[in-house]
C-alpha cells in the first residue's frame, strides 16, 4: 500500500520553523502543535528536522546553554532521509527502523507535503491487519458454517 493512501485521511502537512530560530522557539512551536518534530527550513527550502530528541541532543552538546540563546542551525539533524507519496508503507517503515529514525518528511514535487512519524506508519499497519484479521475470521467461519450443510 502507498503512502498516498496514509497521507489523504491520517496525516497533516509538516510543521516548519526557520533555521534563524531557537531551540526554545522550536520547543514553544512542537508544545504548542502537540507535536514530536519540525521540518527546519532556510530560504524557503528544508535544511533539516529537529525532533525531542535533538532538544537533549542540543543541550548536551551546548555545554548546558539556555534553548534560546541555541540556533536551530546547530541542533537540527540536517541529514534528511525523505519518502515520496509513491512509496510503500511497508518499505518506508522498514527504512525508518534500519536508519533509526522516527519522523520521516514526504517530498511531492520538491516540497515537503507531510512529516509521518513511526508511530503514524505503526499505528496504520495495526489497523490495516485488523481489518484483515476481522474479514479473515469471517472467511473462516464462513467456510465452517458451509460444511455443516
Amino acid at each position: 500500500m502507498p503512502i498516498q493512501d496514509m497521507l489523504d485521511k491520517d496525516c497533516g502537512p509538516a510543521v516548519v520553523i526557520d533555521s534563524h530560530l531557537s531551540v526554545e522557539d522550536a520547543m514553544r512551536l512542537m508544545t504548542e502543535k502537540d507535536i514530536s518534530a519540525v521540518i527546519v527550513m532556510e530560504d524557503n527550502r528544508p535544511v533539516g528536522i529537529f525532533t525531542e530528541r535533538d532538544v537533549l541532543l542540543s543541550y548536551v552538546r551546548s555545554g548546558k546553554r539556555p534553548f534560546g540563546e541555541i540556533e536551530m542551525r546547530s541542533a537540527m539533524t540536517n541529514k534528511l532521509i525523505v519518502a515520496r507519496p509513491e512509496d510503500d508503507i511497508d518499505a518506508t517503515l522498514s527504512l525508518m527502523i534500519q536508519t533509526g529514525i522516527r519522523h520521516i518528511p514526504v517530498i511531492e514535487g520538491g516540497k515537503i507535503v507531510s512529516l509521518m512519524s513511526i508511530c503514524d506508519l505503526a499505528h496504520h499497519q495495526v489497523g490495516t491487519l485488523s481489518t484483515e484479521l476481522h474479514y479473515l475470521e469471517e472467511y473462516v467461519n464462513d467456510l465452517h458454517e458451509a460444511g455443516r450443510d
